[in-house]
């Protein structure tokens, strides 16, 4: 049965993945800046002092420009380091989005060490995640090495934080592959098109995720 959640999981990734990556540099930053704008206006978004956000890669929602806006709004960003050993992320406060980043685990910039600043678990207010694909009750399908799934565990579990998505319209799928003893749902999802309340979506049809 594994097995074949597992089989389900890398087809669909690889079919979401390629048309996402299709993107033009145009589409996707268009498509990024439409994203922002419906974060922004977000009243959980306004109301968080403290946001875990990823830096985007590849072709993912670019962040860029949310995480140097956030800053303008005196938001404390923290964002992701990775530990291949434990196999697991941790947070450290973003000062300096210049100066503190430098491609780090898969090329993805991280804070170099000497600008590493922790932040606990329990201190984000919203924590925004990448991913692969996404449905409309907010099952998440990410890129196979379940490091946001541990990371949004251990977050919601200590505070709880409210876990939030950004992906492009053509992530979102009628049904993603689920595992519910180790893959966390995200709470809302934010599109080019619009924002989908996951919480409200199961409680219509999904109360087995809780």
């Amino acid at each position: 049965m594994k097995e074949d959640l597992a089989g389900e999981k890398r087809a669909l990734r690889k079919r979401i993945l390629a048309l996402r990556d299709a993107l033009s540099a145009d589409e996707r930053q268009q498509k990024s800046n439409a994203i922002q704008a419906r974060l922004f206006s977000l009243p959980r978004f306004a109301a968080a002092q403290t946001v875990a956000l990823f830096v985007s890669f590849k072709s993912e929602v670019l962040t860029e420009s949310i995480i140097r806006g956030a800053f303008s709004l005196s938001k404390v960003i923290a964002v992701p380091v990775t530990d291949l050993t434990r196999k697991q992320l941790s947070l450290s406060r973003l000062m300096d989005f210049d100066a503190d980043l430098v491609p780090g685990t898969w090329r993805i910039l991280e804070p170099k060490p000497g600008c590493i600043r922790p932040v606990a678990l329990n201190e984000p207010d919203l924590v925004i995640t990448p991913g692969a694909a996404f449905d409309r009750q907010g099952r998440r399908l990410g890129y196979g090495g379940g490091f946001y799934d541990g990371l949004l565990k251990s977050m919601t579990v200590r505070k709880p934080a409210i876990a939030l998505a950004l992906a492009f319209a053509l992530q979102i799928v009628d049904e993603v592959p689920f595992d519910p003893s180790h893959d966390q749902p995200v709470d809302m999802i934010i599109t080019e098109d619009e924002i989908i309340d996951c919480k409200e979506e199961r409680n219509n049809g999904w109360p087995w995720l809780f």
